[in-house]
C-alpha cells in the first residue's frame, strides 16, 4: 500500500518537538478484534439519553471511512455479524458560581446616549454534566462479547444575571471573591445536557471500531553517535535542513550519508525515518533494524538517540503488522 509524505510547516514546531518527517497513515482500530466485523449494526443503549447514543453510533457506523470508502459493509440489516449495543450513565452533575462586577450604562437619555453609569452586581452559574458512554461489540452468532470499551462526554451552561447595582466611584471591575464548587446529584441532571453530551462521547469510539488515518511522525536522530558521522558536515546539514522544514533537502542528504556509511546507526536510521515517511515500510524497518544493531557496538552513544533508534523500530513494526490486519480485513470482505 503506498502512502504520501505529507510536507507539513512542521519546521516550525521543532523547538518544541523531537525533529522528523510527519506523514499520514493507516492504523488499527484501538480493539483489532473489530477488523473481523465489518456488517454489523446499532442495538439498543440503557440509560438516559440512551436513544441519542442509538442514533449517534449509527450515524458513527454510517460515516466511518478509510482511503475515502465506507469501511462498514452492512449486507442484511435483519442478520448483521455482530452489533454494538451498550448504555448512558451521568457520572457527575456539578456546578460553578460565581460574581463579577461590570461597569455598565443603566439609564439612557435616548439611543447610544449614556445618562447614568453604574457598576453592575452579576452573578454567573455554570452547570456541567459528565456522562459515560458504554458500548459492547456483540457477536450475534455466538452471542459473546466481543470487546467492551467506554468513552465520557461533557456539556456545560451558563448563565448570568445582575444581581444589585452600585454607584460607580471608579471601583475595579472584574470577579468578586471566589468560585464556589457544587455538588448536584446525577440524577437531577437536565434530559438536554445529557442528551447534548452524548454524541461527542460516541464520536470517540471511531478509533476502536475501524481503522482510521493517523498522522506520524518518524523522527530523527540529532546528534551524530560515531566518528564517521561526526567527520562530515552533512549530518549537522541534514538535521538543520529538516529543523527548517526542507524535507527533500534533508532525506537526500540522509540518502546519500546511509550510502556513504553502511556502518553508521546515526545516518542509517535517518535513511530509515525518510523511507517510512515515504511510506516504503520495508526498507524502513530493515534500516531500523541495522540501525539499532549497530548502535549496540557504542556503549558510549548517546542514549535518548539510541532509544529513538529502538522506538523507531518498534513504532514500523508495529505499523506494518496493524497495515497487514486492515488488508486482511480488506480481503476478507471489509472496506
Amino acid at each position: 500500500m503506498e502512502r504520501r509524505l505529507v510536507w507539513l510547516a512542521a519546521g516550525l514546531l521543532a523547538a518544541c518537538q523531537t525533529p522528523g518527517y510527519d506523514y499520514v497513515t493507516r492504523a488499527a482500530p484501538n480493539y483489532p478484534a473489530a477488523l473481523d466485523y465489518t456488517d454489523v449494526d446499532t442495538g439498543r443503549f440503557d440509560g438516559p439519553a440512551g436513544a441519542a447514543a442509538e442514533r449517534a453510533f449509527a450515524d458513527l457506523i454510517r460515516t466511518a471511512e478509510l482511503d475515502g470508502q465506507p469501511w462498514f459493509n452492512v449486507i442484511d440489516p435483519d442478520r448483521p455479524q455482530g452489533v454494538y449495543e451498550g448504555d448512558v450513565s451521568v457520572t457527575s452533575y456539578r456546578g460553578e458560581i460565581w460574581r463579577t462586577n461590570e461597569r455598565k450604562c443603566v439609564e439612557y437619555d435616548a439611543p447610544f446616549d449614556c445618562e447614568r453609569r453604574a457598576m453592575v452586581e452579576r452573578e454567573c452559574v455554570k452547570e456541567i454534566v459528565d456522562v459515560d458512554v458504554r458500548t459492547r461489540l456483540i457477536d450475534l452468532e455466538s452471542n459473546r462479547v466481543v470487546f467492551t470499551s467506554a468513552k465520557g462526554g461533557t456539556n456545560t451552561r451558563e448563565d448570568c444575571r445582575d444581581i444589585a447595582e452600585y454607584p460607580d466611584t471608579g471601583q475595579p471591575e472584574g470577579q468578586v471573591g471566589s468560585t464556589l464548587y457544587e455538588t448536584y446529584a446525577p440524577y437531577d441532571a437536565p434530559y438536554g445536557m445529557i442528551e447534548a453530551a452524548v454524541p461527542a462521547a460516541v464520536l470517540e469510539f471511531r478509533t476502536d471500531i475501524a481503522p482510521y488515518m493517523a498522522n506520524v511522525r518518524a523522527t530523527i536522530v540529532t546528534q551524530a553517535l560515531t566518528g564517521e558521522e561526526k567527520g562530515d558536515a552533512r549530518f549537522a546539514a541534514a538535521v538543520k535542513a529538516t529543523q527548517g522544514g526542507q524535507f527533500l533537502t534533508a532525506c537526500a542528504q540522509w540518502d546519500a550519508l546511509a550510502a556513504a556509511y553502511p556502518s553508521a546507526p546515526g545516518v542509517q536510521h535517518n535513511a530509515g525515518a525518510c523511507a517510512e515517511a515515504r511510506g516504503d515500510f520495508a526498507l524502513a524497518q530493515a534500516r531500523y533494524a541495522a540501525a539499532a544493531e549497530l548502535v549496540q557496538a557504542y556503549p558510549a552513544a548517546n542514549k535518548k538517540d539510541a532509544e529513538t533508534i529502538l522506538e523507531s523500530l518498534t513504532r514500523i513494526s508495529r505499523g506494518r503488522r496493524e497495515d497487514a490486519l486492515i488488508e486482511q480485513a480488506e480481503d476478507s470482505g471489509g472496506g
